[in-house]
């Protein structure tokens, strides 16, 4: 693990997460200029994947469930030892890595279905301007796909705006 920063105040910290975006952000309950609930709010806010672990010495339910609404991934009550401290950056490392995995799985997703939307339609016009069953028209495309070596997605996209153009 390396340090990037250090923050004096709850606005500095927000300031210094968005210059130098963090996996984790340690900080506590009581800061000066902002406080750490509304500085987690804003961090997040800004960078959505970062995980903030607060130290706290207020460790009643209220408080508690105020952080974990603001999107803090943990928090640890004071007086904290280096025991303490080190697993608790560990599991927040670990889901920010998983988070990042997540996304990265939906991004993914989004990206076929849009993909698969295309080819759909594609097929469709297919399929009434050549008289073509279903699978002959997804033959088609993938034929079309080989020959000019793109992909699918791209062979697709180009039939839609031929029948764009042509009405």
């Amino acid at each position: 693990m390396e340090v990037v920063g250090e923050a004096e105040n709850g606005r500095q910290a927000v300031g210094m997460a968005r210059k130098t975006p963090p996996d984790v952000v340690v900080m506590d309950v009581a800061m000066p200029m902002l406080n750490g609930l509304e500085a987690t709010r804003q961090i997040l806010k800004n960078r959505p994947g970062t995980k903030v672990l607060v130290l706290t010495s207020y460790g009643d339910d209220d408080c508690v469930a105020q952080l974990m609404r603001a999107g803090a991934s943990g928090y640890l009550g004071k007086p904290v030892s280096d025991e303490q401290i080190e697993p608790a950056l560990a599991v927040a490392l670990n889901r920010f890595a998983e988070l990042r995995e997540l996304n990265g799985e939906v991004s993914d997703l989004k990206e076929a279905l849009e993909a698969r939307k295309v080819v759909e339609r594609a097929k469709g016009i297919l399929m009434r301007r050549l008289q073509f069953p279903e699978d002959e028209a997804y033959r088609h495309l993938q034929k079309l796909s080989r020959d000019r070596r793109q992909t699918l997605k791209q062979t697709a996209q180009q039939i839609l705006d031929a029948a764009e153009l042509l009405g």
